[in-house]
């Protein structure tokens, strides 16, 4: 009798790995946590629309709000109507692929671990460092030239869709300052007095169509609100200085008080400081192009002050059990002897940004005390 043998490079064995390789990345993740639908206020929309059928572009229109004093009492209305102004931002789709080498039979012969579960490992840690690198670029409006991104080298700018950098209007350079006043000494780094100032501005943004920039809503999580404040190692390290152990202290037991519900997005904070969680994140984009008066250089990191829809996300394929959003194949090189790996995953990232105007983020540069 015939017998059926399903061997590991067939393709149905191939799309569990997938699956498991996608759920244990999604863990991983950490700007997967804050990624909802059209619906959620969260910091990142998964735009759906490029998922069920041909195209590699979405476009999204906001709708501005009507202004202006209404027409009272027996005023005449003929002549005086409005017309909605919208304004639209247009997002890309392309493909980003990573291979791996396993070797062939005789490199799986000599050890005594499995080359293939190493393999699945290192593109789990791989697809979620890419995710975040790419989301983290995204909101910042650029690489910078830390070595904190890991993996897209100083001048990457962005692919499919650019980079967009902050406008004035959503950027914050230490408490007040500018270019040719941060010093690195003094009111540069970061502290509660800019997160306050990053509150002010943010209730302040009152319509985009008057350059003002759209409101800023805050993150929504189980019926709990709040800005995120993604800080850097070395801007935490600078903040818990500032307001001292006992003050530290205080901010956490205020970011107990404030979590209620067990969310991942808030059980992930470090403190809770004038309704914005701050959060803590190695990966950042660092600067040293910001200079004192034209000749002192100094190096710079930016803060993310974030709310709702700061940036979008898309992806070509449809989520598959577990969310799958990558697809795993394999090729063969010298007549099958070697096997390879192919990963794709085919998806665009764009920060939000109407009438030339950041939409759901904040960027902070400040100075930091570098850690050797």
């Amino acid at each position: 009798m015939a017998r059926t043998s399903i061997l590991p490079t067939d393709a149905s064995a191939l799309k569990v790995w997938a699956a498991e390789v996608a759920i244990d990345s999604k863990k991983k993740s950490f700007w997967e946590k804050m990624t909802g639908s059209e619906a959620d206020a969260l910091p990142v929309v998964h735009k759906m629309d490029l998922e069920s059928g041909p195209g590699d572009e979405v476009t999204t229109t906001l709708i501005a709000k009507l202004r202006g004093k209404p027409i009272e009492g027996s005023e005449k209305g003929e002549g005086r109507e409005q017309s909605l102004a919208h304004y639209t931002q247009k997002m890309r789709i392309d493909k980003h692929r990573q291979l791996v080498n396993v070797g062939d039979v005789m490199t799986q012969k000599r050890v005594n671990f499995s080359v293939t579960d190493q393999v699945k490992a290192r593109l789990s840690d791989y697809m979620a460092e890419i995710y975040d690198e790419q989301a983290h670029m995204t909101a910042a409006g650029g690489r910078g030239v830390g070595t904190e991104i890991q993996h897209y080298p100083v001048g990457y700018a962005g692919f499919p869709n650019a980079f967009i950098s902050p406008d004035s209007a959503h950027l914050i350079i230490g408490n007040g300052k500018t270019t040719s006043t941060l010093t690195g000494a003094g009111d540069t780094n970061l502290s509660t007095a800019i997160i306050d100032r990053a509150v002010v501005r943010a209730k302040k943004m009152l319509g985009v169509e008057t350059a003002q920039g759209a409101r800023m809503e805050p993150i929504n999580v189980d019926g709990q609100k709040a800005f995120v404040m993604l800080a850097a190692p070395e801007s935490m390290y600078d903040l818990r200085r500032e307001v001292g152990d006992a003050g530290w202290l205080t901010l956490e037991k205020a970011k107990a008080a404030a979590v209620g519900a067990k969310s991942p997005i808030f059980t992930a904070g470090q403190s809770y400081y004038s309704g914005v969680l701050l959060m803590e994140h190695e990966t950042c984009v660092k600067h040293a192009v910001h200079t004192s008066n034209g000749s002192t250089i100094v190096p710079t990191v930016r803060n993310l002050f974030l709310g709702a829809h700061a940036i979008s996300v898309a992806f070509g394929t449809k989520g598959q059990r577990g969310g799958v959003r990558y697809e795993l194949t394999d090729s063969d090189l010298d007549h099958g002897e070697e096997e390879v790996v192919i990963t794709r995953m085919i998806a665009g990232w764009i920060k939000n940004q109407f009438n030339g105007m950041d939409f759901g983020v904040q960027s902070i540069d400040t100075a930091y005390t570098a850690i050797a």
